[in-house]
């Protein structure tokens, strides 16, 4: 499950900003090690696609279209599915958030759970 969540937080762009934060490997890996791949964290991960799509709109339904497409490319080679159906059930929730209006966090919201994180006050 840790190996799906990672591969979750690089499609999604979060290592990246871990990184720009200044975030270690092992804090990541301890902080996440702690978390399943549960609703909490398909939902913060739905929200940073919800802020992409506003500052790209379409890129959300392009990257479902991949996804869709690579789970069934996935599913026909018999490789494991999880990473592909983890993408896209986040992006189909991020697509059901925006067309039912409901709120989401701010940019600030993000980089203080990133403060957090990485430990620093």
């Amino acid at each position: 499950e840790l190996m799906t969540i990672f591969q979750l937080l690089h499609w999604n762009g979060s290592l990246k900003a871990l990184r720009e934060t200044k975030c270690s490997r092992q804090e990541v890996i301890s902080y996440y090690s702690q978390y399943s791949l549960d609703e909490k964290m398909r939902s913060h991960m739905a929200l940073d696609w919800i802020m992409k799509e506003k500052e790209s709109p379409g890129i959300l339904s392009q990257e479902l279209r991949m996804a869709l497409r690579e789970l069934e490319e996935a599913r026909k080679a018999g490789q494991e599915l999880r990473f592909y159906k983890e993408k896209k059930e986040i992006l189909s929730l991020a697509l059901t958030q925006i067309y039912s209006d409901l709120d989401t966090s701010s940019p600030s919201d993000d980089q203080l759970s990133l403060t957090a994180l990485c430990g620093y006050h």
